[in-house]
């Protein structure tokens, strides 16, 4: 069986919703660790509310360092993840082409 393609713009709108039906908005991603290259995988994890970018949070430049900020439900702890390095969102294929 063949997985679905998603592209990435489409996934990065998905990902920034807060919440969905009053719940915080919840996915899986696999991806690739920039360290070993060997791949990962999320299975619920939302957009990090606590560690936010500014002045008391985050201290990256998120967009031009091209990092998203997560959380992982499953060990309640943050993580961040290159977008580049992203390879699936719930099951489908990314594509990274414009």
């Amino acid at each position: 069986m063949t997985k679905k393609v998603i592209k990435r713009r489409t996934v990065f709108n998905e990902i920034h919703q807060d919440t969905v039906g009053g719940k915080p908005h919840t996915f899986s991603i696999q991806y690739r660790k920039k360290k070993t290259g060997e791949l990962g995988f999320k299975a619920k994890v939302s957009k990090s509310l606590q560690r936010l970018p500014g002045a008391s949070g985050f201290r990256q430049n998120v967009s031009l360092n091209h990092i998203l900020l997560l959380h992982d439900h499953e060990t309640n702890s943050p993580f961040e993840v290159l977008i580049d390095l992203l390879v699936e969102y719930n099951g489908m294929i990314i594509d990274h082409t414009i």
